[in-house]
């Protein structure tokens, strides 16, 4: 599923004994022919894909009218302004709303949506962004029951003194947006990125210098086979509730 910033509505129940609201496959216990299976959550992987914040460089080509001002010119695209874009305020305003509505949406027996895993694009908006939506995440390589903190704020288990693990970041070249051509969608040496946001999990990245920026775009068969070949990977991680965040 995808989550859209600008306009998040909260599913309605189907009745009988919902194992996930709101996630938009909830079960019930039927009569055979229903269809639905008492095992559906343990055979069900959830990946909740969101879509970056707003960044500076989505402000500039709606105050241009086109594309042109993410083109590099003459210079190097690293140079440009626009490179690597980051969050605007507005952005990480609205990062920080999904947050607070994920602490409030029913999932599973919570009351609010927790993530055994978040993949994220190694782009500095998707960080950020990932860093908004779901705060710091847990050291890499601590185990979930050293690394526990409070139920959101306000929630039953809140009140009831139940503590919950922050999920894992990794960092995945995979899920980045489609690369090339436009100077927002090049990267930073991951030395910088990993510097700046620590406990994300850099260790999967194998190149520190962005090898897959260029002036062509990538094409759409290339784009739609990493895709592919990340759902593939994403469908052999043993977590059953993932985010990703691209």
């Amino acid at each position: 599923m995808a989550t859209n910033f600008l306009s998040m509505k909260r599913a309605s129940s189907s009745g009988g004994l919902n194992a996930m609201v709101d996630d938009g496959f909830e079960y019930s216990l039927g009569p055979p022919e229903s269809g639905f299976s008492l095992f559906l959550a343990d055979r069900t992987k959830k990946v909740h894909f969101i879509r970056h914040a707003e960044g500076y460089h989505n402000v500039a080509t709606k105050e241009t009218g086109d594309n042109n001002c993410l083109l590099r010119g003459s210079a190097p695209a690293s140079a440009h302004k626009l490179y690597d874009s980051r969050l605007t305020a507005k952005g990480i305003d609205q990062a920080e709303r999904l947050r607070a509505h994920l602490a409030k949406r029913p999932s599973g027996s919570r009351s609010f949506t927790a993530f055994d895993l978040v993949v994220v694009s190694p782009l500095t908006r998707t960080c950020e962004t990932a860093l908004g939506v779901f705060g710091q995440p847990r050291e890499p390589g601590k185990p979930a029951f050293l690394a526990t903190t409070n139920a959101p704020e306000g929630s039953p288990e809140k009140l009831a003194g139940v503590k919950v693990a922050p999920p894992r970041f990794l960092v995945r070249e995979e899920c980045r947006e489609r690369w090339g051509h436009y100077v927002c969608d090049g990267r930073r040496p991951i030395r910088e990125i990993a510097a700046e946001f620590p406990n994300f999990d850099f260790s999967e990245i194998v190149h520190d210098d962005d090898v897959f920026y260029t002036d062509e775009r990538e094409t759409d068969e290339h784009c739609c086979a990493r895709a592919v070949k990340f759902l593939e990977w994403l469908n052999k991680r043993p977590e059953k509730c993932i985010a990703d965040v691209t």
